[in-house]
């Protein structure tokens, strides 16, 4: 694990409890600190989602409830406007998805993982903007059936693209997110 990564830890354990569909309420204050030594402070009662990382890419990444990356995945749903703390704005955004990726780092995903992960939150910001990617239909037992759409299909073509791209041109090899944002923002058309 680079310097970075461990200089950063999160504080308090998550708990959560499941509300509805797929939203956690957080029960207990939890936080993560970053490299820089910035606290990100996940209130009790907050709420997450998962949806900042696209469903459609679920099957490629993971489901952001499990595995080494929960913790990542509820600071970063809280800080970049899901649930709770609505008004975020771009600069903001991205700030939150380099926490993630070094929250991710902390938590033991390996680097190449972590850069996997920040392309999916990436991507997810862009496909915000997107007509919605995938269609829901909830019948009488409030079961929720997903069909993927020619969207997600493209968010998901897109998502390998910038992956392959970021490791033919290294950019998985470094923690070079710098060089790394610039190959997303180029692939999506995404202008600052």
């Amino acid at each position: 694990m680079s310097n970075l990564a461990c200089s950063s830890n999160f504080s308090g354990n998550l708990i959560t409890e499941w509300e509805c569909h797929r939203n956690m309420v957080v029960k207990e204050q939890f936080s993560y600190t970053d490299p820089s030594g910035h606290e990100w402070i996940v209130p009790a009662g907050a709420v997450a989602n998962g949806a900042t990382i696209p469903r459609p890419l679920w099957s490629a990444i993971g489901s952001p409830f499990v595995g080494a990356y929960r913790r990542a995945s509820v600071v970063h749903d809280y800080f970049v406007g899901e649930g709770d703390n609505p008004d975020v704005d771009a600069r903001a955004r991205k700030k939150a998805d380099r926490m993630f990726y070094h929250a991710c780092r902390s938590d033991g995903c390996s680097r190449r993982f972590s850069t996997m992960l920040y392309i999916g939150v990436r991507t997810g910001s862009w496909m915000s903007k997107l007509p919605k990617p995938f269609e829901s239909l909830v019948v009488a037992d409030e079961q929720e059936w997903i069909r993927d759409s020619a969207e997600a299909d493209m968010i998901v073509r897109k998502f390998w693209e910038l992956v392959d791209k970021s490791e033919s041109e290294s950019a998985l090899v470094g923690e070079d997110l710098d060089r790394l944002d610039e190959i997303i923002d180029e692939a999506l058309g995404i202008q600052d």
